[in-house]
């Protein structure tokens, strides 16, 4: 059904004031109560804003304390986070090294559904979002210090009803401190057993009462890790890799592990040059000596691994660029004020970060191919090219630049967040608050070492302004290259991106009637949020000068958004019965961006039993409205590899009609032709998609919690199933699924939107393509989570746990027009088990904890045939901390720790060697050591 504009606004106006009219009525006639009695201390829980007595609402929330966070001896909240069952890995210094602009953030993925998925809070509040380098928008956790953290509540499912957009998979919510009295300070510092990725961290932090109700606190956080380099690694990923089987035979696997190799020709720093050997079929690489102008054979493409691996021996330094993590600076400053007036109280908070990270991959380089008669006609070159080739061999150059250094990239964030709160109480029993937040983030990337595509042509040819003056200086892929020529053709420049948001919140709660089974409550509430990005990729950027091209994205939203949640108490005292609640909520939102309403609602249920066994369920509808960037990004050009299906290799491919063959012919292709794009990228020109609506997901989740007191005392376990189902999901279609869609949808027919996406030649070689992305995909993710606390005395163990059932995605074979899915389940990266497990003996003075997290391993591609690699599947991991805190003195305290004590070591496996995987990193065994003192 759609709804204009102007019954839009009505709509959300009734919304508003039905809320708030609904509350204050209500709120009235409690007032004029006078036998209304003194009501118990009422508190939130992530999940709600209803104030209650007690934590015990049916969200399943796993609350992580700051003496949990403390045992991790970790000083970047991501790294806590992402060491636990529901969370999968998210960015960090590990996966931000494959994306220039990405290094240094640190955003969470609950239930691997996507960070765009996951809503972070801080104290119930959204924060200013940072952008990713494709332009995303997110809460970026490492800006939050680790020592001014009281709790994090992780509430997993769908919660839009309560918080709005992007609360898929779960809430996580920062509580941080207040009313902070004293000073403390700590230092830290840690190293690898190897080498690399120490790290060293300072914070201190000051509080101080005045006139029995303010409370000022000032906290100084600072961070730094040193990278982690692929040379810091005898098992770095360059040196191992899963190669195509030279040998195989009957029987044998297609891909074999194949330790101890190096690449041809990435970051070789000489210069080299590749011959193609018609005989083999493939190029043979040369080094060639520039002070004797001898060539020399290094590789035969016969003796090669995927036609540019080679053993060691014959290879150049595989691990000489490139980082397994990334360094990371932040420097964070946090000061509140906190003040209570007789009828209400004051809050305000500034939070400023700066934030620095890098990357560095292989040297620019340049490669060509030319007959050597063209090289002839174009360089001087030398007797032992034309003595040893024939004129009508085909060259590759690939020109590496290594005395420039390796391609770097810098990221520097600032940040800036603060917010003002007022709330108070109303007739004892009527909780209100008002909240203003504005932020800004400021990110500059630099990129110190790009190729000027239009001063150097595809033929290695000096070009652009210096031809028409005169003064180009001269290049020869057969000498080392001058620092004039380096000057003109490597450039460098800095890019800009600025986030902006702003929130108005209002929210008020309480008791309604007094019904037999207890009182019924309810909290309403609006809110108002603006959010803008701009990004300026620099005018050299913008250019189309680079190998890829970016467009200025500006954009920004405003949003307006009421909801309404009540909590009815059903049943009390009976038997079975102790009691039994049912709370409903529901939230409207207008996306000026968007033409529809968003609906977002839950249904939960929480049944006491008893004092000792509680059930709890929730059915929720969430919502996440599309990203800015997904919505208007501007065109930007880049390469990909593209598969054409027109090509002579996937021609008989397709539906078994052949229509792929005929629809080809229609484009004037016709069988045994070769594509341009068979072997090199493909150009993509990316852009967003206004008409994108919002994903919707229903989540269900059905718990258990036992507290079996006349069992054992002080035990709790709890048992709980989710399941999430992400419906109109938006999916990017690729460059090869555009081409494929094109000539596989219809018979004898390409009128198609996949053909106005996928632009060709007059003689079928294909121009680019044009992605697009739609809200066509599904998804689900379900499993059980499992949760245990017992303290004996001074000894306590805390387990979590969760058994993934399913984490699949649903997509449309347009061709066939049925859904094909995929569960990937038990894959790497997706296990199907994985928990912690927390020790703690307390003796005198002296803490002791051990740590103990698994992870199951899986294939590294399930959907391979079996026996198609030789190992696919590394080891467990299983990785064990431990540390001893001990109490020097009533204000001092010392603590030391090794984590991983086994040495579980991602590089003992060909699929682990990169660092990527949570739980198999090659960082190998490291230790730390830091000391607490309290003024």
């Amino acid at each position: 059904m759609s709804i204009n504009k102007k019954t839009k606004r009505n709509l959300n106006r009734s919304l508003l004031a039905l809320a708030i009219a609904s509350a204050s009525i209500t709120s009235i006639a409690h007032a004029n109560d006078e036998d209304q009695a003194e009501a118990p201390e009422r508190i939130t829980v992530t999940g709600s804003r209803i104030m209650r007595a007690s934590f015990e609402a049916p969200s399943p929330t796993v609350v992580i304390s700051a003496e949990d966070i403390k045992i991790t001896g970790a000083n970047n909240v991501n790294d806590i986070l992402t060491g636990m069952p529901q969370f999968a890995d998210g960015f960090d210094s590990a996966s931000g090294n494959y994306s220039f602009g990405n290094s240094g953030l640190n955003i969470l993925d609950l239930r691997n559904m996507g960070e765009e998925r996951t809503l972070v809070l801080i104290n119930g509040k959204r924060p200013a979002l940072v952008a990713t380098d494709y332009q995303g928008m997110f809460a970026d956790v490492g800006t939050i210090p680790a020592s001014l953290i009281e709790r994090v509540e992780v509430m997993t499912g769908g919660a839009s009803a309560i918080y709005g957009s992007d609360a898929v998979a779960g809430v996580v919510n920062f509580i941080l401190k207040k009313d902070f009295e004293g000073t403390q300070a700590n230092a830290h510092f840690s190293g690898t057993e190897e080498g690399g990725h120490s790290t060293r961290s300072f914070n201190f932090t000051h509080g101080f009462s005045f006139n029995d109700d303010g409370n000022v606190t000032v906290a100084f956080d600072y961070l730094s890790e040193s990278a982690l380099t692929q040379n810091n690694r005898e098992k770095s990923y360059n040196y191992q890799r899963s190669v195509t089987n030279p040998n195989k035979g009957e029987g044998q696997p297609d891909k074999i592990w194949k330790t101890n190799v190096s690449p041809i020709p990435w970051g070789v720093p000489q210069t080299i040059f590749s011959v193609y050997n018609n005989e083999d079929g493939g190029y043979d690489w040369y080094d060639f000596d520039e002070a004797s102008q001898e060539v020399a054979l290094r590789a035969r493409y016969r003796d090669m691994y995927d036609g540019w691996l080679v053993d060691a021996d014959k290879g150049y330094e595989g691990t000489a660029w490139g980082h397994i993590e990334d360094p990371f600076e932040r420097i964070n400053l946090f000061t509140s004020l906190n003040y209570q007036f007789d009828s209400f109280d004051v809050n305000f908070d500034v939070t400023l970060a700066r934030t620095k990270s890098n990357n560095v991959i292989d040297p620019p380089f340049k490669r060509a191919w030319m007959q050597v008669k063209e090289v002839k006609e174009l360089f001087d070159t030398p007797a032992s090219i034309t003595d040893n080739f024939d004129d009508e061999d085909w060259i590759g150059f690939h020109h590496t630049f290594y005395e420039r250094g390796g391609r770097k990239h810098t990221n520097t964030r600032d940040y800036f967040s603060s917010s003002l709160t007022f709330s108070g109480v109303y007739a004892d029993d009527w909780f209100w608050d008002v909240n203003f937040v504005t932020g800004k983030s400021m990110a500059s990337l630099d990129r110190h070492t790009e190729m000027r595509q239009d001063r150097f042509t595809s033929k290695m040819q000096v070009a652009g302004e210096c031809v028409e003056a005169g003064n180009c200086p001269t290049f020869s892929p057969f000498e080392r290259s001058s620092d004039a020529f380096m000057d003109y053709v490597i450039d460098s420049f800095t890019s800009t991106t600025d986030t902006v948001n702003h929130a108005f919140t209002a929210n008020l709660s309480g008791d309604l009637y007094e019904l037999p089974a207890g009182t019924m409550q309810m909290s309403s509430g609006v809110e108002a949020r603006y959010e803008s990005i701009y990004f300026d990729p620099h005018e050299l950027w913008a250019s189309g000068k680079l190998s890829s091209t970016m467009q200025i994205l500006d954009a920004s939203r405003n949003i307006k958004e009421a909801y309404v949640e009540v909590l009815i108490p059903v049943l009390s005292d009976l038997p079975f019965v102790d009691q039994l609640d049912i709370e409903a909520a529901y939230r409207i939102a207008d996306y000026s961006t968007n033409d529809s309403l968003f609906e977002s609602s839950k249904l939960a249920v929480n049944w006491m039993l008893n004092d000792q066994v509680r059930l709890r369920s929730i059915y929720s509808q969430a919502v996440r409205a599309p990203q800015l960037y997904e919505q208007f990004r501007s065109e930007s050009i880049g390469y990909a590899n593209i598969t054409d299906p027109c090509d002579a290799d996937e021609i008989d491919g397709g539906p078994a009609d052949g229509r792929r063959k005929a629809n080809c012919a229609l484009l004037g292709i016709s069988p045994g032709w070769t594509s341009n794009i068979k072997t090199q990228r493909g150009q993509s020109r990316s852009s967003g998609n206004p008409d994108l609506k919002q994903e919707k997901a229903d989540t269900l989740t059905v718990g258990l919690v036992l507290t079996p007191k006349s069992l054992v005392e002080d035990l709790t376990i709890s048992i709980d199933y989710f399941d999430i189902k992400l419906k109109d999901k938006i999916s990017e279609f690729r460059g090869t699924e555009v081409l494929k869609n094109c000539v596989d949808l219809s018979q004898n027919s390409i009128d198609n939107m996949f053909c106005d996406l996928a632009f060709r030649k007059d003689n079928g070689d294909v121009e680019y393509v044009k992605p697009l992305s739609l809200n066509f995909d599904s998804g689900r993710v379900r499993g059980v989570d499992l949760e245990a606390y017992y303290t004996w005395n001074s000894l306590s163990f805390d387990f979590k746990a969760s058994r993934l059932l399913e984490d699949s995605e649903t997509t449309r074979n347009f061709a066939t027009g049925l859904d094909e899915t995929d569960n990937e389940v038990g894959e790497l990266g997706t296990p199907k088990w994985a928990s912690n497990l927390v020790t703690k003996y307390q003796l005198n003075d002296l803490t002791l904890s051990w740590t103990f997290k698994f992870k199951m391993s899986g294939r590294y591609e399930d959907d391979d045939a079996p026996g198609y690699r030789d190992s696919d599947t590394p080891s467990h991991s299983r990785i064990h901390n431990l540390r001893a805190d001990y109490q020097l003195t009533d204000n001092a305290s010392v603590y030391i720790g090794i984590n991983n004590v086994t040495d579980n070591n991602g590089g003992d496996h060909w699929t682990t060697s990169r660092g990527g995987y949570n739980g198999w990193t090659i960082l190998g065994r490291s230790g730390y050591i830091g000391i607490d003192y309290d003024f």
